[in-house]
């Protein structure tokens, strides 16, 4: 039963993350602007950006080392669902603003980690 509450515990704050990911892809984090002065904003911007592929890089190195030492076929569909998801979501935003070379590096990153975690 503990496991359960674990679980549960864990997916509420997985599905808070997520919805706040799509509020700052929807409103951007000027929702803060009131709170800092405007040319703080930017660099902050930066910096969560940064420490967000950090930690996002550090996950997707031990799970998918845990994913090839296992060779277990579902966490490797979960890890490229995760990646797709970021990475669509990322090349979308990246083309509502014009930044067309970020989606081509969202695709070639897309394309590298495809690669492995489709082989058999």
């Amino acid at each position: 039963m503990i496991g359960r509450g674990n679980a549960a515990w864990f997916g509420a704050v997985a599905i808070i993350l997520i919805l706040f990911g799509l509020l700052f892809v929807f409103w951007g984090l000027s929702v803060f602007a009131a709170l800092m002065p405007r040319d703080v904003l930017l660099p902050w911007e930066s910096a969560l950006y940064g420490s967000i592929m950090v930690g996002w890089g550090v996950t997707l190195l031990l799970t998918g080392r845990i994913a090839f030492q296992r060779d277990d076929a579902q966490l490797k569909r979960a890890l490229l669902t995760g990646l797709a998801a970021w990475l669509a979501v990322e090349a979308a935003a990246s083309a509502w603003f014009g930044v067309w070379f970020n989606v081509g590096v969202d695709i070639a990153v897309l394309l590298l980690f495809s690669v492995p975690l489709l082989r058999n």
